[in-house]
C-alpha cells in the first residue's frame, strides 16, 4: 500500500493538543500516511520565518509530498485557504504570501481556493481551520484526489518574499531570518556576500574571522560561519548566540 508523506509546519507550539488535533484528522482520512513535522516553534505569526523554514526543508522531500503549513494570523478573516502545486509537491495552507515566499525559486503551477465542502470537516470553526479545512485537504490530496477538485482555481494570490541582503556603500546589510534551538542566528547572508576583509557586525557584537565549525573558536567565542543551509550564521561555541548578543529575528546584520 502506497505510504504518502505528509509534513507539518505551524507556529502552533507543543503546549497545546492542536498539532495532534490535526494529525488525528490527516489520518481518519488518510490512514496510511506517514506524518513528518518540521517545526511547531515558528514565532506566532510570524509567516516570513515559516517560509524560511520551509523553503529550506522542502528540497530534501520526494514528489508527491504534500507540505501543510499553517502559519496564519489573518485566520477567519477574508484570506483565501489555498492548496497548490510545485515541481511535484502540493502545499496547503492560508494565502498569506508564505507560499509565494517559500517557492521563489521553485515557482507555482496551480492553485486552487479551498472551497469544496465535501473535502473539509463539517461545519468549519472560525479560528481552527487548520483543523477544519486545512488538514482534510491535505489528507485528500495525499490519498490521490486531484488538486482541481478542492474548489475553484485561482491566478492571483497574495505575493510577499523572504527579505534578501542589500548592497550599501560599506558592504552588505542583511538580517536574521531565524534562532534555532541552539541559539544560532541564521541570517539572509550568503557566502558570495563574503569580502575579502571580514567584518561583521550583529547587536554590540564585531566578529572578524569565519569559521568553517562551531569548535574551531575557544568556548564562549562568538563565531560566524557558512552553516548547512548555505546561510551565514553567528553561533557562540558552546553557549547561545541570541542570548548572549541580545538579538533575534528581524535585526540587522552588516557585512564589511
Amino acid at each position: 500500500m502506497k505510504s504518502p508523506i505528509i509534513t507539518l509546519l505551524t507556529d502552533f507550539g507543543t503546549s497545546d493538543p492542536f498539532v495532534g488535533v490535526m494529525k488525528g484528522v490527516l489520518l481518519s482520512i488518510c490512514p496510511q500516511a506517514r506524518l513528518v513535522d518540521l517545526s511547531h516553534e515558528v514565532p506566532p505569526q510570524s509567516v516570513m520565518a515559516g517560509a524560511y523554514l520551509l523553503k529550506t526543508s522542502i528540497y530534501y522531500f520526494p514528489k508527491g509530498t504534500v507540505h501543510l503549513a499553517v502559519v496564519d494570523p489573518g485566520v477567519g478573516s477574508s484570506r483565501k485557504a489555498v492548496a497548490l502545486r510545485s515541481k511535484g509537491h502540493f502545499f496547503v495552507g492560508p494565502d498569506n504570501g508564505l507560499f509565494p515566499a517559500a517557492l521563489k525559486g521553485w515557482g507555482i503551477e496551480q492553485v486552487a481556493e479551498l472551497t469544496e465542502k465535501k473535502y473539509q470537516l463539517p461545519n468549519p470553526s472560525a479560528t481552527f481551520h487548520g483543523r477544519d479545512i486545512f488538514a482534510p485537504a491535505a489528507a485528500h490530496l495525499a490519498k490521490g484526489v486531484p488538486l482541481a477538485r478542492l474548489g475553484v482555481r485561482q491566478n492571483n494570490w497574495i505575493w510577499r518574499e523572504i527579505p534578501k541582503a542589500f548592497k550599501t556603500a560599506q558592504g552588505w546589510t542583511g538580517q536574521v531570518l531565524w534562532v534555532d534551538h541552539f541559539g544560532n542566528l541564521v541570517t539572509n547572508l550568503e557566502e558570495k556576500h563574503i569580502p575579502k576583509s571580514f567584518r561583521l557586525k550583529v547587536g554590540k557584537a564585531v566578529i572578524l574571522n569565519l569559521a568553517t565549525h562551531y569548535a574551531q573558536v575557544k568556548k564562549g567565542t562568538v563565531v560566524a560561519l557558512i552553516g548547512s543551509s548555505g546561510n551565514l550564521e553567528i553561533s557562540v561555541s558552546g553557549g547561545n548566540a541570541a542570548q548572549k548578543l541580545g538579538v533575534g529575528i528581524g535585526s540587522p546584520v552588516s557585512l564589511a
